[in-house]
């Protein structure tokens, strides 16, 4: 039975991506995203429709990924120094290095349904530079949050051009899925 709502934002992790010299990658141990708030993931598509004899005779579409935004409410330092390019100095603080390379890693994450949850790794992710922004504590409170921008682009598995893989709650791999490095699916099979 499938779900007919979801809901819920939780287990986000990050495991940084190494391309190998037979191009394929290999996947890092997951750390955990602390204070996920807002997931939103916006396929990158494209349609064009072919024309003759005064009519569509056919329509092509296209997916090359996906433009991602996560909110959280504050930006783990791990995240920071593994994938955004900052290092520590020797005072142990943070300095950002604006001439870094960009890192590749996945992004995994979990929802809740009224059925079942799901758990979701997006293969090959960068994510941009991230801004600050706060505000002056007034008669309330507002605490502030921090908005990655995430572009999510496929990975070649045998024939096909994969972007993520879905486990539901009962599926072999779901209680280990955050726990071991991410697995390319086998398809086909």
């Amino acid at each position: 039975m499938s779900n007919k709502v979801t809901f819920g934002l939780k287990n986000v992790h990050y495991a940084i991506a190494t391309p190998t010299e037979d191009d394929t990658w290999d996947f890092g141990t997951p750390k955990k995203l602390h204070g996920a708030q807002e997931l939103s993931a916006e396929v990158i598509a494209g349609k064009t429709d072919v024309y003759a004899d005064d009519k569509i005779v056919a329509t092509l579409a296209s997916s090359s990924g996906s433009n991602i935004t996560l909110k959280l409410t504050e930006l783990d330092d791990d995240f920071k120094v593994d994938i955004l390019g900052f290092a520590r100095d020797s005072n142990d603080n943070l300095v950002e290095i604006v001439n870094h390379r960009t890192k590749t890693f996945a992004l995994g994450y979990e929802i809740q349904g009224d059925v079942k949850s799901r758990r979701i790794w997006y293969f090959l992710c960068t994510a941009s530079p991230v801004s600050d922004a706060t505000k002056t504590k007034a008669e309330s409170i507002e605490p502030n949050a921090v908005s990655i921008t995430i572009t999510a682009r496929p990975i070649e598995v045998g024939n096909v051009s994969v972007i993520r893989t879905i486990a539901k709650f009962g599926d072999t791999n779901y209680q280990q899925f955050f726990a071991q490095v991410p697995t390319l699916p086998v398809i086909g099979v």
